[in-house]
């Protein structure tokens, strides 16, 4: 994991794409999108199947890492509202094993904003000592608030050896952090796209991920 200073806080970042609060012994992952490949397969289109068994599996193998009470879930968890009840059985043991386990807290996204979880208590917004989770950054309040969100499924392209390759990364700079994609076939948003100015300073970092590693680069760096 990635050490960083955020505000007062150290936090780490993983190369999974989820964020470690060890003072509050939190994790907080974004966009699952869990039962992606079913919802598609309804419509015909075909996607591996084992997309939200391979999800879960690495998630719990995370959580399983690190000295945790509380999960913050930042919206899109499943591909649609009914992607819970599609769960097959050993994928479906896998979540409620992890929901039952530590407090959950479930921030709903565009993707799963109508979802009915048992013993799950669905939220549009979570803040907690000054820090506000959500899906979608809050645009109207400037970019003054403090805040952590998901959505954007936020990826770079660097030029390695001639060849053009994509990669997850966070975008951080010293008042939000915005998580990459945690799910199996998310795709993702070029960091250069003009939305990304509407939040973020013009000095912010991103982490890319690799398989095992953590780059940090200034954004101005790669102009």
């Amino acid at each position: 994991m990635k050490k960083i200073k955020f505000l007062r806080e150290i936090l780490f970042l993983d190369v999974s794409g989820i964020l470690y609060w060890p003072r509050k012994k939190t994790i907080i992952v974004a966009d699952l999108h869990l039962e992606k490949s079913s919802f598609f397969a309804s419509q015909g289109k075909f996607l591996p199947p084992y997309d939200s068994l391979e999800t879960l599996i690495t998630f719990k193998k995370k959580l399983d890492q690190v000295n945790i009470e509380k999960v913050i879930f930042l919206g899109d968890i499943f591909h649609d509202n009914n992607g819970y009840e599609r769960l097959d059985k050993k994928t479906k043991n896998i979540f409620n094993a992890i929901i039952k386990k530590y407090r959950i807290i479930f921030v709903v996204g565009n993707h799963d904003k109508s979802i009915s979880i048992p013993q799950i208590k669905t939220l549009k917004t979570y803040s907690h000592e000054g820090i506000s989770f959500s899906h979608y950054p809050f645009y109207s309040s400037g970019k003054n608030k403090v805040e952590i969100f998901g959505h954007f499924h936020p990826k770079i392209t660097i030029r390695v050896r001639g060849k053009n390759i994509s990669k997850k990364c966070f975008v951080i700079d010293e008042r939000k952090i915005l998580l990459p994609a945690f799910g199996k076939f998310t795709g993702g948003m070029d960091v250069n796209e003009k939305i990304f100015q509407s939040f973020f300073k013009s000095d912010c970092y991103y982490y890319i991920a690799s398989d095992t590693k953590l780059y940090k680069v200034k954004k101005n760096a790669l102009k």
